[in-house]
Parts: structure tokens; sequence; C-alpha cells
């Protein structure tokens, strides 16, 4: 089945990647609606704000993972949960931008403001093979490519006037030409006219997650990123990958609005200290995230700690390898840290947007002021 991650606003963000209480799912229910429902409801009743739908066009080996698609799942989950945001994850390699910027517009309008994206960027000969593309060059700057598949995706977001709209039954005009506009993008990877055929997004710009593999993709996390989950096995990790972060945030001219930065943990709750200590000596050091592990109060002051020392922004919480530790940790830390605090709507006040709830502004349309519309 497909991983998920879930976040709550609270000095920036929780994401969270997470197992389902309990037995994994059957083969005939790891598909099924219901699956997805459940877990989407158990996120959102803890009171998280985003869950971030993962994605791997690849196949391999003897008993490869499966996966149900995201735009699907998410469109799925909009319509059980209430304010819930909900993250579709796409590969820049196997999208274009047209139709990846329909997909994610049509998706923000369906869920009122609460989708996102995680976009990706890996032409693995392995996914090459099941789009017709085996003989397709890889970009010789990844970077280069995502940056620019990117900045067409949003001209295209922003190809529609947020009133271009008329619907003015008297004059009998429905739409005012001179605020749609025609993007004509002409780039070294991307020829792309537009304007998209979906009104602009309710949030004006869906916001982009980034989740770290390597550092090596920090100088593009930094540049285009709302929300990065670090790669780091230590505290002292959090600490050198968040200032990385900051520093190229400002060399990209975004001191004032760098990305969040969400540190990862894996959570092992314990019910006494003595089990903690016992969970310290067994529990083996992983690179990519922190062990967590304590009572639900230990866990939750390291937490508020962190986030008060400016370590991090908020933390991307990995499923332990023991099942039943996502549900000690939604039950008992999460209300742990929401007695230091106010997390999740409260912490935003009840924003309606997944925008707003992660404390971003709605950005302004770059064409309004253009006198290129599409019909000019």
């Amino acid at each position: 089945m497909s991983s998920t991650s879930a976040s709550f606003s609270r000095a920036g963000g929780l994401l969270l990647a997470y197992l389902h209480r309990g037995a994994e799912p059957s083969a005939e229910t790891a598909f099924a609606g219901s699956l997805l429902t459940s877990l989407a409801r158990e996120v959102e009743r803890a009171g998280f704000d985003l869950l971030v739908l993962d994605d791997e066009p690849r196949v391999e080996g003897a008993a490869p993972r499966v996966r149900i698609d995201p735009f699907t799942a998410a469109s799925f989950v909009a319509t059980r949960t209430r304010h819930l945001g909900l993250a579709v994850t796409a590969d820049a390699a196997y999208y274009e931008p047209f139709n990846l910027a329909r997909l994610t517009a049509s998706l923000d309008h369906i869920t009122h403001g609460r989708a996102a994206l995680n976009l990706v960027h890996d032409p693995a000969r392995a996914a090459a093979i099941n789009f017709g593309v085996r003989d397709r060059a890889a970009p010789a700057d990844p970077d280069r490519h995502a940056r620019e598949f990117l900045q067409v995706v949003r001209a295209l977001w922003d190809s529609w006037e947020d009133d271009a709209f008329l619907r003015d039954k008297a004059s009998g005009r429905f739409v005012d030409g001179d605020k749609v506009h025609a993007i004509a993008h002409r780039g070294e990877h991307f020829q792309v006219q537009g304007p998209l055929n979906v009104a602009r997004p309710p949030q004006g710009q869906l916001p982009l997650v980034h989740v770290e593999r390597s550092p090596a993709s920090r100088p593009w996390a930094a540049a285009e990123a709302d929300v990065v989950v670090v790669a780091a096995g230590d505290e002292g990790g959090v600490r050198e990958a968040g200032q990385a972060l900051r520093a190229l945030a400002v060399r990209e001219g975004r001191a004032a609005n760098p990305p969040r930065v969400l540190a990862p943990i894996v959570p092992w709750v314990a019910d006494t200290p003595d089990e903690a200590r016992r969970l310290r000596a067994r529990v083996a050091a992983r690179p990519d995230a922190v062990a967590a592990i304590g009572t639900p109060d230990e866990i939750a002051a390291t937490l508020q700690a962190w986030v008060a020392r400016g370590l991090a922004d908020g933390f991307a919480v990995l499923p332990a390898p023991e099942a039943g530790q996502w549900p000690r940790f939604a039950e008992q830390v999460v209300p742990a840290l929401s007695r230091r605090g106010p997390i999740g709507p409260a912490a935003a006040g009840f924003a309606p947007t997944l925008r707003g709830r992660l404390g971003l502004a709605r950005p302004a349309n770059r064409h309004a002021s253009l006198a290129q519309p599409v019909n000019g």
C-alpha cells in the first residue's frame, strides 16, 4: 500500500509518515476506500493538518511495493474529511507541466483550498520503461529541469486572474478574456503556450512540500519549497541541515520567508522511564531520522524544546518498525504537546485553506498587470 504523511501546525508543522494501527491490511483491503478513509479520519481526529500521499512509478523486484494513484486517493479522501490538507506526490520526469498544473488546480478546487504538491524528480530506468521513454536521456541537471518544470506549473496556475469569471447574465459575458493570459513559455526543457483550462486555484499557488533524500537537493528546496523534511540522524544533523537551508534561502532572496524546516523523528513511546531506558539500549540509530524515545511527556518536552531553540519548525514523524507506535504517538504524545500550547486547527485559528494553516500568505497573481490576454 502507499505510504502516507500528515502534519499539524504548531510553530510550523509536524509531518507524519505512519502505519495503520494493528496488522497490515490484507490483499483484499489494501486498496479499499474504507481503509483510506479510516486512515485519513484518524489523522484528522488527531489534529493534523496535512496528509501526504506518496507515489513511485517504478516496479522492481519479486515483491514490488504497490501504490494507489495519489490524485485518485486525494479526490476520494477530500469528500470524507473536513479540514485535512492533501498533498499529492508527482514525478517531474513523467508528467508534463500542463497536465500536472491542471490536475493540481482541479484538486485544489475540489478540496476548497486544501491541496499541496510534493514534486520529486527521479528519472530511473525502472520507471522510464513503464512510460515508454526507455531511451530518453536524463536531464544533465535534474534540479535545473525541476526548477523550470515548477516555473511553468506556477505560471499556469496564475494564467487566470482571480476575477476573470464575470458570470454577468445581463451582458451575457461569462469570462473577461482580458484576465486570462497565455504564458508563452519557451525554455530549455519545455515550450508551453497556455493558458490553463482550469481557473486559478483557491490558494493561488499550492504549497510545495519537499522530502530530502540527500543534502544535494537543498539548493533547489531552499529556492522553491514551502516545507522541507530534512534528512538527519541526530540533533546535530538537524541543526546543521536547518542552518544550511536557511543560509541558502537567504542567497535565493528568501530571508523573509524561508521554507519551514521539519526534523525527521521515529517515535518510540514508552509507558515508564525504565522502559524508555531499555528502548534506548536496543534501538539502532539510522541516518535519516532521529529516534524519539521516552514517555509521552518526555517526547513532547523534547519536541517543544527543539522548536523553542529554533532547531526546527516542526517534525517529520516516520513509522517505527513496531506496529502500534503511531496510535500511541497520536493518542498520547499529541495530547501532551497540546497541553503545552495550541496545535492543529486551533493554532491557525481554523484557517479554511492549507496555506492559511501553514502560515503562508496567498500570493498575488503575477499576470494581473500584464497586457497579453488570451484573445489579444
